[in-house]
């Protein structure tokens, strides 16, 4: 920078040194700011404020994020051994292994119990009802 360029700065600086803002401007300021982040929030699409707090959020979090990480991957690791098909199926060769089934005695009936009547239940004395 040669000694006039430096002199002209000097000067600007100077004379800018004596310019304020008015008052009216500190007052205002703050509102118009937060107007501002509202009118720019409101631009954006809700799924990227969504991926902008979740950002936030892990970038917040510090290393934590890592040991979280890990831990999710060692269960997702985990699931998939525990889950991961046998090589030799179960057979059922053996006579003591038989498939279960269930078939219900049709022939004794259900036990019933008559209830007295009760005032503005709406069922009749004769309602009889299975267990």
């Amino acid at each position: 920078m040669n000694q006039s360029q430096e002199e002209d700065v000097q000067k600007l600086i100077r004379l800018k040194r004596h310019e304020s803002p008015p008052p009216e401007y500190f007052e205002n300021f703050l509102e118009e700011f937060q107007t501002r982040q509202r009118g720019e929030l409101l631009k954006q699409s809700s799924f990227g404020l969504f991926r902008d707090r979740v950002a936030t959020w892990y970038r917040e979090q510090g290393s934590v994020k890592w040991v979280a990480g890990a831990g999710a991957a060692y269960a997702g690791v985990m699931a998939a051994v525990f889950m991961w098909p046998s090589g030799n199926p179960t057979k059922m060769d053996d006579p003591n292994m038989k498939p279960a089934s269930y078939q219900p005695n049709k022939g004794t009936p259900l036990p019933t119990v008559d209830f007295p009547k009760i005032e503005n239940s709406g069922s009749s004395s004769t309602t009889l009802r299975e267990f």
